[in-house]
């Protein structure tokens, strides 16, 4: 047998709890008795039905409310100024109104109410009390505008939250681009110069052994490289911490005799995984750059946590940038680009070269990390 509900499910017992309060209206208008209290009785069950219904057809909300507005009307002329206390099920409904015109509709509608009462008690057709109603009057003029803030609000956060999971699914488009042009650009020829080369080895195997065995330990060592451009490949698409990136970036720089100096202000700790991980591998690439080519005994790495990004500095004492960017450093502005990070590489006279990195500051979600800790849990 199906399970008669008043209310949709998905609003849990909220509803229920305030469709208690209508024993108090009902309950008045049993005292007044007569036809007078059946008609306020008949009313208060329509009421009732059309603030029931919002929650059945949202797409009805505007009309309903009207219609509840109507019905509150009605009591205060007819009957007493405590039933304004009815026009807070209106105010509730304003949720449901997506239309920014309708909601004023609605909104100044409410407020004619109170345009009633004012000329009920001037007319002399009601003595009207104010004090006992002074709450209601406040809910019904609050209610609305809190609501409309908080629903903006909801729906601001998760066009946010959508923008970032579409950037971050960019993200993943480009790497794996980015993953196949690696391998097209790097293995992908390194494995057809085997192939060239262990041609000619088989060829000369019978006729020249020397010129033979010189080619097979070309492909022994182009092998090597090989396996070292497939690890550095996978090596990228591991997720980056800067903490464990900023401790191995000062274990290679002395390594390599050079002065590692960093200072931080701030923590990229919140920083969102994706962020930070770009932000991570900026790192590495810059450090990577130092070692290889600057020729400097000395590097300073500062990391800076401003308003709206995280700035990243790496200058050495070298020789400075000399050659046109190289596909590290290419890498490295393509996934900056991608989140709408930036880098600038400067040239200082007999003070070697610095390369800055411009990291939007977007946080990392609450509700990921939630579901992070229940996953480790």
């Amino acid at each position: 047998m199906k399970k008669v509900r008043l209310f949709p499910e998905k609003y849990g017992h909220l509803p229920l709890f305030w469709s208690l309060y209508f024993l108090f209206p009902l309950y008045n208008l049993l005292t007044w008795g007569g036809w007078e209290g059946v008609a306020g009785i008949a009313l208060l069950v329509l009421f009732y039905f059309f603030f029931r219904d919002i929650y059945w057809a949202p797409s009805r909300a505007f009309m309903n409310g009207i219609f509840m507005t109507i019905i509150v009307g009605i009591f205060l002329y007819f009957y007493h100024e405590s039933f304004l206390y009815l026009a807070i099920y209106t105010a509730y409904a304003t949720p449901f109104i997506q239309k920014r015109r309708s909601f004023f509709v609605y909104y100044v509608l409410s407020i004619m109410l109170f345009v009633e009462l004012y000329w009920i008690h001037q007319s002399g057709h009601m003595v009207v009390e104010i004090a006992p109603i002074s709450a209601a009057c406040i809910m019904i003029v609050v209610i609305p505008l809190i609501m409309q803030y908080e629903i903006k609000w909801s729906q601001t956060k998760e066009k946010l939250d959508q923008a970032n999971e579409r950037i971050e699914e960019l993200v993943k488009q480009q790497e794996r681009e980015r993953i196949g042009r690696d391998l097209h650009d790097t293995v992908g020829q390194t494995l057809s110069m085997i192939t060239l080369k262990s041609d000619i080895a088989l060829r000369m195997l019978s006729t020249n052994p020397a010129q033979s065995e010189s080619e097979i330990k070309d492909i022994h060592q182009i092998s090597r490289t090989v396996l070292n451009q497939i690890r550095e490949i996978v090596t990228d698409l591991k997720q980056l911490s800067m903490e464990e990136e900023i401790v191995l970036s000062e274990k290679l720089l002395r390594e390599a005799s050079i002065t590692p100096v960093v200072e931080r202000s701030g923590s990229v700790e919140g920083l969102n995984p994706l962020y930070e991980n770009i932000l991570a591998f900026s790192l590495r690439e810059c450090v990577t750059n130092v070692i290889r080519h600057s020729q400097a005994t000395r590097c300073h790495i500062t990391i800076e946590d401003h308003k709206k990004e995280i700035r990243l500095k790496v200058q050495d004492n070298g020789i400075g940038i000399q050659k046109p960017k190289g596909n590290g450093l290419f890498g490295m502005e393509e996934r900056l680009r991608m989140i709408s990070g930036r880098v600038s590489i400067e040239n200082a006279a007999n003070q070697g070269g610095s390369v800055h990195v411009f990291v939007p500051k977007v946080q990392r979600s609450k509700e990921k990390d939630a579901w992070d800790e229940e996953e480790t849990g």
